[in-house]
């Protein structure tokens, strides 16, 4: 998303994803089977953050690295519009800035704001659509400081719904779109790509990460709610998108992910299959993530912000 100069440094990308009171990390570099290789994962709290920063540095030579820092949820807003008529494509950001004016909290005239390009041909509009990513100055600036401050100054700053689409670029069947549903503690985000690029995200408040002595009622009331949200979620995208067809919906991994697949195979029109990372990353250095998807769960933004251009 927000790129930021840096010299060249190390392969590989270190991901930085924090998440309320933790942040998780991960390292991706090339695998020599061809497959993005995970060397490292952590988990660290967040609430001295120039300090996890310090220790990191030390212990895993963040400065050699690119890195790159994701935005929490509440930190920035995702929009789908029009791309601006007869503007070149490197202008879209400048032209649709004042666009966002009365659909963000903040003030846009010093906001970092990003486009998207909606792959073409896939919808019946004539006017091409772009997703449109913004963030406050004062919400971007402290976390470039904290990391600049640190000694390991972020290459980039990324959004859930970018990493989440890299994973899904990984799986993708040639020719048709896709729906990868990520879940975490309180909420969930899904993300619709096509041809490895985004067509369409949507953030939604569900609890679907249950511990496991959850009430067999609880679990079902919520499952039954996915299943309507996510019912019409994929009805609105297959009117939306009406030149692809969805193949399938994944769910990334976590506690009772088959449970879940089982539940909503019934109510959508399309195959729910649990996404099976070992298939298309080597996670040979972090066996305890597939031991663990609780914990795979958590790293599992970090790793996809980290699958970036290697070079």
């Amino acid at each position: 998303m927000f790129g930021l100069s840096r010299a060249s440094l190390l392969p590989g990308w270190i991901a930085c994803a924090p998440q309320g009171g933790h942040t998780a990390f991960a390292l991706v570099q090339p695998g020599a089977d061809g497959r993005p290789a995970v060397r490292w994962t952590a988990h660290e709290p967040w609430d001295q953050p120039v300090q996890v920063l310090q220790q990191l540095r030390r212990a895993r030579a963040l400065h050699r690295h690119r890195c790159v820092a994701l935005l929490q949820r509440h930190q920035y807003h995702c929009l789908t519009l029009d791309a601006p008529a007869d503007v070149a494509r490197a202008d879209w950001a400048a032209a649709v800035r004042w666009q966002l004016k009365d659909s963000v909290d903040f003030a846009v005239d010093s906001a970092a704001v990003d486009v998207l390009a909606v792959p073409e041909g896939t919808s019946y509009r004539a006017q091409p659509q772009l997703i449109a990513v913004a963030a406050a100055e004062a919400t971007l600036r402290p976390l470039v400081a904290l990391a600049t401050d640190a000694g390991a100054g972020w290459q980039a700053i990324d959004i859930a719904e970018t990493a989440l689409r890299n994973l899904s670029a990984l799986v993708e069947v040639e020719g048709r779109a896709q729906a990868l549903l990520h879940c975490q503690a309180g909420h969930a985000t899904l993300v619709v790509t096509y041809g490895g690029e985004l067509l369409s995200t949507r953030q939604m408040e569900l609890s679907l990460v249950l511990p496991d002595d959850a009430p067999d009622a609880q679990r079902l009331q919520a499952y039954d709610q996915a299943g309507l949200e996510l019912q019409r979620t994929l009805d609105g995208i297959e009117r939306a998108f009406g030149q692809v067809t969805l193949a399938r919906l994944l769910v990334t991994p976590m506690p009772g992910v088959q449970a879940l697949c089982e539940h909503l195979t019934p109510l959508l029109y399309v195959p729910v299959v649990p996404l099976q990372l070992d298939e298309v990353l080597d996670l040979s250095a972090v066996p305890e993530l597939l031991a663990d998807p609780a914990l795979l769960n958590r790293q599992l933004c970090a790793i996809g912000a980290a699958l970036r251009d290697p070079a």
